[in-house]
């Protein structure tokens, strides 16, 4: 029980604390309504989903031994956050209204929600390094996938609730964001915080420091 209740406060601190997922979620739910933020948080979980299919075949670890394949990955994270907070960028310099009741459909295609949250967890060294890591800190020899498969699904679970009651809240203080001026704050924020990271990975892929 202790080991089970250890695992999810540490998957807890992983999740809460805000990082470039966060921020695609309140992007989203901004941008669009809570179904947005919504649907960033299943392409988040999705993308969950696909490493701990590889971590329950022994598959993950081919990802992380090959120093060319984790580079790649680490880069092409970072082009990927770049280029949302390039779209960021002009997006605070447009005049964008968010109202607490759109009266038309979401500014913000579901499926390009579902998307980004998707393309940011699967390029996200972070993702790969819990499931090589920290996942295995719980696993014993004897215990084998299932018990793989099933902190997976809990932690997958946990990051799921965690995004779809964020995005319920973000959509709740959306009037906040009436006013122009504080979009744009908010926006430069934003894309300051997708920099900082984007900016540390890109020296941690060209050996500047240890893996994130």
């Amino acid at each position: 029980m202790d080991n089970w209740l250890s695992f999810v406060v540490i998957a807890l601190m992983i999740i809460i604390i805000p990082g470039p997922d966060f921020f695609i979620v309140l992007n989203n739910t901004l941008k669009g309504d809570a179904r947005n933020g919504i649907m960033a948080g299943l392409g988040i979980s999705s993308a969950h989903v696909f490493y701990s299919a590889l971590a329950a075949f022994g598959l993950i670890f081919i990802l992380t031994s090959s120093y060319y394949v984790f580079t790649g990955i680490k880069i092409l994270g970072s082009i990927y956050i770049a280029y949302l907070g390039v779209k960021s960028i002009l997006n605070a310099k447009k005049t964008f209204n968010i109202t607490t009741h759109p009266t038309g459909p979401s500014q913000v295609k579901l499926a390009l929600s579902y998307k980004q949250g998707f393309l940011s967890t699967i390029f996200n060294p972070k993702a790969i390094l819990f499931y090589v890591s920290i996942l295995p800190q719980f696993i014993t020899k004897q215990d084998g996938s299932m018990k793989i498969i099933v902190l997976s699904s809990l932690f997958i679970l946990t990051v799921f609730v965690w995004f779809f009651l964020c995005s319920f809240l973000f959509n709740y203080i959306r009037q906040l964001f009436n006013n122009h001026k504080f979009k744009s704050i908010l926006d430069y924020a934003i894309i300051n915080v997708l920099n900082y990271n984007d900016f540390v990975k890109c020296m941690l892929a060209w050996g500047y420091g240890s893996s994130l």
